[in-house]
């Protein structure tokens, strides 16, 4: 039993926007029972780790909604239908913070929430350079730019000031990458 899946008997969707679309399964669990099961599907995001000649990581400080405050992140935002993550990224880069991403390099995809999303995150890193034809943030964003020493980062992720997922792990993976110091 313990290796057999969950069977899908039904799929109702109650809500689509252009950031994600909820669903409600209905489902068989091994031992028989049906149970109805919630699930968001997401285009998924990418999100960046942006480090200036400086040693400074560029991040972003913006309101979210479903928490009621804000919070401090790496630049992130969503993988359009048929847009490649890479180009999210340097485009998010762009648009929220007005730098350009040269050397984007992908550090892994991961899912935020297996139990309750599709969604994957894509991590990248890049060496930020200041472009003064930017930001341009979407209607829906009111974002302050914020450059903070990659040391700085670090000990706000262990002290709990940056809780965001993608750039807790974004941060620690590119500190685990440069080594001590």
């Amino acid at each position: 039993m313990a290796g057999r899946g969950w069977r899908t008997l039904g799929r109702d969707y109650l809500h689509r926007s252009p950031w994600f679309t909820f669903r409600l399964d209905r489902v068989e669990l091994p031992d028989g029972r049906v149970i109805e099961y919630g699930i968001m599907e997401s285009g998924g995001f990418a999100s960046v780790v942006p480090l200036t000649g400086e040693g400074e990581v560029v991040l972003v400080r913006q309101w979210r909604q479903p928490l009621g405050g804000f919070t401090l992140e790496l630049p992130s935002g969503a993988v359009d239908a048929g847009e490649e993550p890479r180009a999210a990224a340097g485009r998010e880069l762009f648009e929220e913070t007005g730098y350009r991403a040269e050397g984007l390099k992908h550090l892994i995809s991961v899912h935020t929430s297996t139990g309750r999303s599709t969604e994957v995150c894509h991590l990248f890193a890049c060496r930020a350079v200041r472009d003064g034809r930017g930001p341009r943030p979407e209607p829906t964003e009111f974002i302050e730019v914020v450059r903070v020493p990659l040391r700085e980062a670090l000990g706000m992720v262990f002290s709990g000031g940056i809780t965001d997922a993608a750039s807790v792990l974004g941060l620690l993976w590119v500190a685990g990458r440069l080594g001590p110091g």
